[in-house]
């Protein structure tokens, strides 16, 4: 006897996966955001290096060589020393969770037993399109949105907290305790106040003369020239496997409207000589090769100013922020047995003629250079 409509509605949304929908209806999906930054992280990365397991996630840093280097006369003796540079990082894991549901009502009086086969597919394919449609935007956004989040130390550099290191986490306007979480906590379990090069880039413009017309040379186009300085670290022509080498292609720069749209003047007026044979009114700007990306909720964020809690027009130094990252050194880590992990459908509880089917993913945000990141602020 073949199933109800139900049953096979749960059947359906427990065993097919995407290549199911390819013919489904189209559902215009208006809840997009503007700008998704997770997958430029993402960029060309192997899955060795996204995908992980383990109790927690690790990784080494040398800040500093303890220099060894000497010179000597023939016959010398030595005194030989074997220093200790390695400083551990170890961040926990966080889990996010989301959900898809759907009543017996909704698949009774959508699919009728009456209909046939590839009629109910059909019907079958629609409904489930429309709800994986809004549980991955729901997903997506939410993950988008943890990468803004306010730093709270008790959130986030705790074994106790919840939430995932945020951008404003590891990239801050602060000089005292170089991040965001103020007083009483490290980031990471490294103390930047202490480490200088556990320390983001901060360089400041002046944001009532960004065009420096008065001539000091604390512009905003000054600002990124000394930023793209600040950030770039060349390695030597020799011995060179053991040296990071950065390249263009994961950095990328993070700004709200207005600052994009002030640098897209500034370019005009300067004839365009930092973007690539583009016209800056259009398309993406660049600075010297690295996009400038729109992120919409940087328009009202309060992620700035020395205790990371105000907007841009909110802060102390108010104005436009630039946010210099290196996808090279900064990275979303996803766990191996849950990255996005969809379970079977299930009863609810507490309403027994709906079904929830929960999906959860086991990540966190990593950064092992700091000093590869930088922020652009008002003075």
């Amino acid at each position: 006897m073949a199933g109800t409509a139900l049953a096979n509605f749960n059947d359906f949304m427990k065993v097919t996966g995407p290549r199911y929908l390819t013919s489904a209806e189209e559902v215009i999906n208006e809840a997009v955001k503007n700008t998704y930054i997770l997958g430029r992280f993402l960029k060309g990365k192997g899955m060795d290096v996204s995908i992980q397991g383990g109790k927690t996630i690790n990784d080494s840093i040398m800040f500093d060589e303890s220099s060894t280097y000497d010179h000597y006369k023939p016959n010398a003796t030595f005194s030989w020393s074997n220093p200790q540079v390695i400083t551990d990082l170890e961040i926990n894991w966080r889990f996010s969770v989301d959900h898809m549901s759907w009543t017996d009502q909704e698949v009774e009086l959508n699919v009728s037993e009456g209909l046939s086969r590839d009629a109910q597919k059909v019907a079958y394919k629609r409904l489930k399109r429309i709800k994986e449609m809004r549980l991955w935007t729901s997903f997506l956004n939410g993950m988008e949105a943890d990468l803004w989040t306010a730093p709270s130390g008790a959130e986030m550099e705790t074994a106790t907290g919840s939430r995932p290191y945020s951008i404003p986490a590891f990239i801050s306007e602060n000089t005292t305790q170089y991040h965001g979480f103020g007083a009483g906590f490290n980031l990471m379990g490294v103390d930047g106040a202490s480490e200088s090069k556990w320390r983001n880039q901060l360089v400041t413009y002046d944001a009532g003369d960004p065009d420096d017309s008065d001539g000091d040379q604390d512009g905003l186009l000054d600002a990124f020239d000394e930023m793209f300085l600040k950030v770039k670290f060349t390695p030597p022509a020799t011995k060179q496997e053991y040296f990071e080498k950065d390249t263009l292609n994961r950095q990328f720069i993070c700004c709200s409207r207005g600052g994009l749209n002030l640098y897209k003047r500034m370019l005009r007026d300067a004839n365009d000589t930092l973007v690539n044979k583009q016209d800056p009114a259009y398309n993406m700007p660049q600075y010297s090769g690295i996009d400038l990306v729109y992120v919409a909720t940087l328009d009202d964020a309060a992620i700035n100013g020395t205790d990371g809690d105000a907007t841009e027009s909110g802060a102390t130094n108010d104005g436009y922020r630039y946010w210099w990252l290196n996808g090279n050194y900064m990275t979303p880590v996803y766990h191996a047995r849950r990255y996005m992990e969809k379970h079977d459908p299930m009863r609810h509880p507490n309403q027994p003629f709906t079904t929830v089917q929960p999906v959860d993913c086991w990540w966190n945000l990593f950064c092992n250079s700091r000093q590869r990141q930088g922020i652009i602020c008002p003075q």
